[in-house]
């Protein structure tokens, strides 16, 4: 509902400016939006498909390697392995190879992905099966027959049993059934040898280029490197495998030799004849790529960075993140990481910070989640392991980085520390930031406020903050809205539990608002004060409802100071609801002895006026409702400002009329000067006890022995010896009776006592 609304008060807002604007040149408004849609568009973990989308100068090592398979002389099969990381560029390589393999129309390329295959069965046939179709398309006149013997050899193949060393052993039950009684008595080698052959008479070379091997399963990996030993040994065939070799020599030294990737590597070494590993891609490189992924980002979401913003990001970017890029494809995921990010939280969040917090999730995924799941390490620091350090003692801070990112040395996680997470969390290091500084970082929204620091984790606003998109948009929208409108807008933030967050982010922005805007706002608080929440607590010292008259006091210094500041004020004061709201304000909006000339509201002579319209408005809200009824917990306090601005006797005289009519009122009475106490162990609320102070505020009303003879009245003789801590089962208005009765006997003892000790000084006129 609250977006909706927003959107709302936006076209309103618009239509009545573009309405405005019409006016004045004698047209027609439009009432209608063009609004423009940009679409995310996340970029591709998608190869290039040629050198001229070469970035990482490797055009020249994958054009030498297609120039030495297609002109050997030897027609022996030959088995290259190209090593490289996930996502450092292996197919782009193969794709260049591919392309420049093209220029020799003696070779036939056949490209082979294992990963499309889901078992060893499938994985034979199907690999027979494209070099048949390869084949097929490169020597039309030869199409069947290759297609023929290709397809023959698999079938055959593929119910072997295959052993490392390049046997095989077929069935002749089980090769009948799969390709017919003809087939049973015809060997492999004579297969092979009918395929050599044609190749042979066709002067053409296969080049099998295989890739993703290193995204298969153990068993998967297995099958793909038996396949590749037993179908190597075709004359006129080379293969070029794509993979990552420590990944792969994990997996096949779980089988062959003694286990473990060294038995793994042993058994490449048997089968890759000329292993070539990638070249690593340029730093340079990687950062232009990186770099133009983020502002591709920051285009589409419509950010636009201040140039130190701009210093800002790079520096820590260069220093922290950069070295470990390593690869295209993770400066792709970074990219993709801000495209998603980015728009989700635009206007929410400081976006330099942002864009560093995905950086340490894509680079750094563990010391993310340490950060994440540490918010108070990080955003308070910690001052006594800095004292215990001088003993030798290790940080916490330190600790959890070792933990986070075990791989780097020593000097690579100071560095992480020092050039990427101190900037972000000033705290963690040895410089003191004061209380002041918290309000300094959440006016800049940055991740070391503890208002903001949820926002970069969750993607979203938590329930009880509230966008800072739509306090904006209700800064937009009160100068347009109606009274009932006001409402309506404060409602949708009430609903998530939002308005003590709005409150705070005003007085953040106060001294940015226009003085139509603050007059707007005063007026909106002011009149639905009732949906202030008065949050309860031992260590709360001023709710939410205090907070907003803050608010309004700091509304009140937009306003020309003078004669628009006063009568703004009144208006204030005059409307404010309920009545207790309305002291509220006043007592922000005071000057008082110790509060700074800047934080200065009225002239003092400008108080007495708003003074006189909360005693007018005390007085018609208890002809209304006695106060005490009414407003239980503002009730001392409007009962002392109304005596303050009329008298004590005019107070004793409405409040003996009410008791004389309902004496039973008393105790309601009574029980609004009964405060809370909180269990220290417990944490809950307790009625507190009644003792002088509150004795005292309420006999400065009406007279103590009033009281005490409407309460023997009602609670007979028992009060005679009333008890100072009755028992918990005592219910709570025959309690605060008691205590009051126990205050007033004490208080009458004392009086006795000081009357005797005066009369006994007195001299006697009488002696001689």
């Amino acid at each position: 509902m609250g977006k909706d609304m927003f959107d709302f008060f936006r076209r309103k807002t618009a239509r009545k400016a573009a309405s405005l604007e019409a006016d004045n040149e004698n047209q027609v408004p439009c009432d209608t939006q063009n609004e423009t849609v940009i679409q995310n568009q996340y970029i591709a973990d998608q190869p290039i498909t040629g050198k001229a989308g070469d970035r990482f100068n490797r055009a020249f090592f994958a054009t030498r390697i297609a120039e030495t398979i297609a002109t050997r002389i030897d027609s022996s099969s030959i088995v290259l392995g190209l090593y490289g990381p996930w996502g450092d560029g292996k197919t782009s390589v193969l794709e260049m190879m591919q392309e420049a393999l093209t220029s020799y129309p003696n070779t036939i390329v056949v490209r082979f992905n294992p990963w499309h295959f889901q078992s060893e069965d499938l994985l034979l046939r199907g690999f027979f099966a494209t070099l048949a179709d390869a084949m097929g398309q490169s020597l039309p006149n030869m199409k069947e027959k290759a297609g023929d013997l290709l397809t023959k050899y698999g079938s055959v193949l593929s119910l072997a049993s295959l052993t490392v060393g390049g046997v095989v052993q077929v069935n002749p039950g089980d090769a009948a059934k799969g390709v017919g009684k003809a087939m049973s008595n015809v060997g492999l080698d004579e297969l092979r040898k009918r395929i050599e052959q044609m190749l042979n008479e066709a002067n053409k070379r296969l080049v099998i280029l295989i890739d993703d091997i290193d995204r298969l399963d153990r068993e998967e990996t297995h099958a793909i490197f038996k396949l590749v030993k037993l179908s190597a040994s075709f004359r006129h065939t080379s293969y070029v495998l794509a993979f990552d070799d420590d990944v792969v020599s994990a997996a096949l030294g779980e089988r062959y030799g003694a286990g473990g990737s060294l038995a793994g590597r042993a058994f490449l070494e048997k089968i890759i004849q000329v292993p070539l590993h990638l070249p690593p891609a340029d730093e340079n490189s990687l950062r232009q790529l990186a770099l133009e992924g983020v502002q591709n980002a920051l285009n589409q979401a419509g950010i636009e960075l201040t140039q130190p913003q701009v210093d800002a990001f790079v520096r820590h970017f260069d220093d922290a993140l950069l070295p470990q890029l390593e690869t295209p494809r993770r400066a792709k995921l970074f990219s993709n990481a801000l495209m998603f990010a980015l728009p989700i939280l635009k206007g929410e969040v400081n976006p330099v910070d942002l864009m560093l917090i995905e950086g340490i999730r894509v680079m750094y995924p563990h010391l993310y989640t340490g950060i994440r799941e540490n918010p108070a390490l990080f955003l308070r620091g910690e001052r006594d392991e800095r004292r215990n350090n001088l003993q030798g003692a290790v940080s916490q801070i330190d600790s959890l980085i070792e933990r986070a990112i075990p791989e780097l040395t020593t000097d690579e996680r100071e560095r992480v520390k020092s050039r990427l997470l101190q900037p972000l969390f000033p705290r963690i290091g040895s410089t003191g930031y004061g209380g002041e500084w918290d309000k300094i970082w959440g006016a800049e929204q940055k991740v070391c406020s503890g208002e903001y620091f949820k926002r970069y984790f969750t993607y979203s606003v938590p329930v009880g903050d509230v966008p800072d998109a739509h306090v904006t948009a209700l800064c937009e929208a009160a100068p347009v809205a109606s009274d009932a409108e006001k409402r309506v807008l404060l409602e949708a933030f009430a609903v998530r539990q939002g308005l003590p967050r709005v409150i705070l982010r005003l007085r953040q922005r106060e001294e940015s608002l226009t003085q139509i805007q603050a007059s707007a706002l005063i007026t909106a608080f002011a009149v639905n004060g009732d949906l202030l929440p008065r949050e309860r607590g031992m260590m709360i010292m001023a709710d939410t409802r205090a907070k907003a008259g803050m608010l309004i006091a700091g509304l009140l210094r937009q306003i020309p100071v003078g004669e628009p500041r006063q009568a703004e004020a009144e208006r204030a004061i005059q409307i404010a609801m309920p009545v207790g709201f309305s002291m509220e304000c006043i007592h922000w909006i005071r000057h008082y002895e110790g509060k700074p000339p800047e934080k200065r509201v009225l002239a003092d002579e400008g108080e007495a006026p708003l003074r006189a319209i909360l005693t007018a408005r005390i007085e018609e809200a208890d002809t209304v409702s006695p106060l005490f009824i009414a407003h239980p917990k503002d009730a001392p306090s409007l009962y002392w400002s109304w005596a303050d601005g009329t008298s004590a006797d005019h107070v004793r005289q409405r409040l003996e009329t009410h008791f004389d009519a309902a004496p039973e009122q008393l105790d309601d009475f009574l029980a609004c000067y009964v405060g809370e106490a909180w269990g220290m162990e417990s944490g809950l609320p307790s009625p507190a006890d009644f003792d002088r102070r509150q004795y005292d505020s309420v006999s400065h009303l009406i007279p103590a022995e009033y009281l005490a003879a409407n309460l023997r009245l009602r609670y007979g003789e028992e009060l005679d010896t009333p008890q100072n801590y009755p028992p918990d089962t005592m219910v709570q208005p025959r309690r605060v009776a008691h205590q009051f009765m126990t205050v007033h006997q004490a208080v009458l003892h004392t009086q006795s006592a000081a009357a005797q000790s005066a009369a006994e000084e007195e001299p006697d006129n009488n002696a001689d």
